[in-house]
C-alpha cells in the first residue's frame, strides 16, 4: 500500500489521491485501507515517512561540524533529483493551504531530518552561541521552513537543479549567521563567503 500511495503522490500530490484507486492499484479493500491507516492523510503521511525512511540521507552519520553539515546537503539534493515529480509535490503539499496536520508535521520533520541540523544546533547552544532567548524548537521549524522553501522555489522552475544545493545552502548560512554570535557566527561567515566566491565564479555544485 505504501508503494503505491508514493507512486500515486508523486503522480499528482493530494490533490488526485483517493482510498479507491489506491485499493484497486494495490489489490487491497478499502475497509483494510482505512483499518490500517485511519483516512487518506494519514497514509499519504505513513507513506512520506517511509519514503524518507528508505533515502541514504536518512541512515547519514550527523556531524555538529558545519563544513560536514554543509556537505551533507549534496545527499538531500540526490534525493531530490533522483526522483524529481515526488519532491516536487512534497514541496507542493507543505505549502498547500488545506494541508492537513499530520502532513504538515511528517514533511516538516523530515525536512529537519534530512538537513541532518540537529546535533550542530544543540552543539552551538551548549557553546552560548545561539542569541539569548532563542528556542531551539523555534529555530527548526525556521530552518525547516527555510529549507522547504527553497525546496518550492526549485519546484516551481525558479531555482535550476545545478542550484540547487548552493541555493539551500546560501539560505541556512544567512539565516544562522543572524540568530549567532561568537566564533559560531565567525565560522559561518567564512563558510557563506566562500559559497559567494563559488557562486560569483559561475560554478555548479
Amino acid at each position: 500500500m505504501l508503494e503505491v500511495a508514493k507512486a500515486m503522490i508523486a503522480e499528482g500530490g493530494s490533490a488526485g489521491f483517493t482510498i479507491r484507486e489506491l485499493g484497486r492499484r494495490a489489490k487491497v479493500s478499502v475497509t483494510t485501507i482505512y483499518a490500517t491507516y485511519g483516512d487518506k492523510e494519514g497514509l499519504i503521511a505513513a507513506a512520506i515517512q517511509d519514503y524518507y525512511d528508505g533515502l541514504p540521507v536518512a541512515r547519514a552519520r550527523q556531524t555538529t561540524s558545519l563544513p560536514g553539515l554543509l556537505a551533507a546537503t549534496d545527499l538531500a539534493r540526490d534525493a531530490i533529483l533522483g526522483n524529481k515529480p515526488y519532491a516536487r509535490q512534497y514541496a507542493e503539499l507543505y505549502f498547500s493551504g488545506t494541508l492537513d496536520a499530520r502532513i504538515y508535521k511528517v514533511i516538516q520533520e523530515t525536512a529537519t531530518a534530512s538537513a541532518g541540523q540537529m546535533p550542530w544546533l544543540q552543539k552551538i547552544m551548549r557553546d552560548g552561541d545561539l542569541i539569548p532567548g532563542l528556542e531551539l524548537g523555534y529555530i527548526v521549524t525556521l530552518l525547516a521552513n527555510q529549507r522547504l522553501m527553497v525546496l518550492h522555489d526549485w519546484a516551481q522552475g525558479r531555482v535550476k537543479d545545478e542550484d540547487l544545493s548552493t541555493a539551500t545552502k546560501m539560505a541556512f548560512l544567512i539565516m544562522m549567521r543572524g540568530l549567532t554570535r561568537g566564533p559560531t557566527q565567525a565560522r559561518l561567515e567564512v563558510e557563506l563567503k566562500k559559497l559567494l566566491r563559488t557562486a560569483g565564479n559561475g560554478s555548479s555544485e
